[in-house]
């Protein structure tokens, strides 16, 4: 047997529903101590950093022999394969390691 739910309306304010707010009523500087508010000059100086919620997934296409190299020297180091393929990506992306595009022989 299906149970009918009650949609929600959200469009009704807080005002329609009985609530009343203080026009002007703002903290002090002791009740903005006493939460932790930063002042103003403090506000415009910070900086909001987002962070991604997990590490990004990459598909590429290599030969079975690179992953089977990669493998191997990543066994060597007692570290799953992809630790050392991302650690490498993270190094060209910062500019810790260079890659030369020069075709050899």
């Amino acid at each position: 047997m299906k149970i009918k739910t009650k949609k929600l309306n959200y469009t009704a304010g807080p005002a329609d529903e009985g609530w009343k707010f203080a026009a002007g009523s703002t903290l002090d500087r002791d009740q903005q101590m006493a939460l932790g508010t930063p002042e103003p000059s403090e506000i415009a100086e910070m900086k909001v950093v987002r962070k991604p919620a997990r590490p990004a997934r990459i598909s590429i296409r290599t030969t079975h022999e690179t992953i089977a190299g990669l493998r191997s020297r990543a066994e060597e180091a007692g570290l799953p394969y992809q630790t050392p393929a991302a650690s490498v990506l993270h190094m060209v992306a910062e500019g810790e390691l260079k890659l030369s595009l020069s075709r050899v022989g």
